[in-house]
């Protein structure tokens, strides 16, 4: 069933919650211990699915996991208990052709839909596919003028660069307190450490391969990489020279998760990350809520609010 965003405002006011990226860190949290609101961003849904049940699975990209895809439909679906939160504006915004109907029939788990894009409303310039999915959802009409608009701020934070900031936003929407933050590492270019990584679309970030999942996930992504070339070259007989890049980037960004090339981190974006985090823990700060980030080699620890924590001390760290 589709929910709007607006109806989540401080559903989980002052409860406890991590967002968990697939990152070298992902499983030192005390999930077991845990009885906050869990979070995922990427493919951590599925690295932790033996480990915890996530509320939200957040999803910002046109490649995985796609619903209108077959395999990817009945992978969201088995996450009876978690809603599916997802910019309709990424994925719908360039290859698939969004149906509500499709949508309605075909998701069986709570699902949610959020521009990042579309600020007041306003298209973008030149006119794009996704300008045709702008709608104003309780008088907001992108997740960060929401998360402004609930907590009376007057700046608005841009863009994002990855889709932690939109779990950020989530948290925040959701009246979360504390946000604990594990497993975002947020690199900036790739370390010399002997690590065997893989970069995932849009995201940019880095992330580390547990052994019993790698061979599971390299046959899932060259399925979808394969399939996406064959959507891609139907859709590029109608497009223009300029849309055709934009497709042969998709592919070679799913080439490269198959592949497992290494590649530099977030450098093209890290500076609107970090000014969107700021803008996201100034307004936590004002409302007295609490945000650690719990990996020691994270890009996070430069944000001014946001403080580091050792996972091993949440516990005491909770009971003061």
């Amino acid at each position: 069933m589709e929910t709007n965003l607006s109806e989540l405002v401080e559903t989980r006011l002052n409860k406890p919650c991590v967002i968990v990226g697939p990152g070298p860190t992902m499983l030192d949290f005390p999930y077991k211990d845990f009885n906050g609101t869990i979070i995922t961003i990427g493919d951590a849904a599925l690295r932790g699915k033996n480990i915890f049940n996530p509320d939200f699975w957040v999803c910002s990209n046109s490649h995985f996991p796609v619903p209108d895809i077959s395999y990817h439909l009945e992978i969201i679906n088995s996450f009876k208990t978690t809603t599916f939160l997802f910019s309709e504006t990424e994925l719908y915004g360039l290859l698939w052709q969004k149906s509500d109907d499709y949508l309605k029939t075909n998701l069986k788990v709570n699902w949610v839909m959020f521009d990042e894009r579309h600020f007041l409303g306003k298209k973008c310039n030149p006119n794009k596919k996704c300008c045709n999915l702008i709608r104003s959802r309780n008088n907001s009409f992108t997740i960060q003028e929401l998360v402004s608009k609930v907590y009376k701020f007057d700046e608005v934070a841009k863009q994002g660069g990855t889709v932690f900031e939109y779990a950020l936003c989530l948290a925040l929407i959701l009246g979360c307190n504390p946000i604990y933050i594990q497993g975002v590492d947020l690199p900036i270019s790739v370390n010399n450490k002997k690590i065997d990584y893989f970069e995932i679309g849009d995201l940019g970030q880095e992330y580390l391969v547990r052994n019993e999942l790698e061979d599971e996930l390299k046959i899932l992504y060259k399925k979808t990489f394969q399939d996406i070339s064959k959507q891609s070259k139907r859709q590029i007989k109608v497009t223009f020279s300029s849309i055709i890049n934009k497709f042969q980037y998709l592919i070679k960004k799913i080439f490269n998760l198959i592949s497992k090339k290494k590649l530099t981190g977030f450098s093209g974006t890290i500076n609107t990350i970090l000014n969107n985090c700021e803008i996201y823990s100034k307004i936590a700060k004002e409302n007295n809520i609490k945000i650690y980030n719990l990996s020691p080699n994270s890009t996070l620890k430069k944000v001014k609010n946001i403080d580091y924590l050792d996972p091993k001390n949440i516990k005491l760290h909770q009971q003061t």
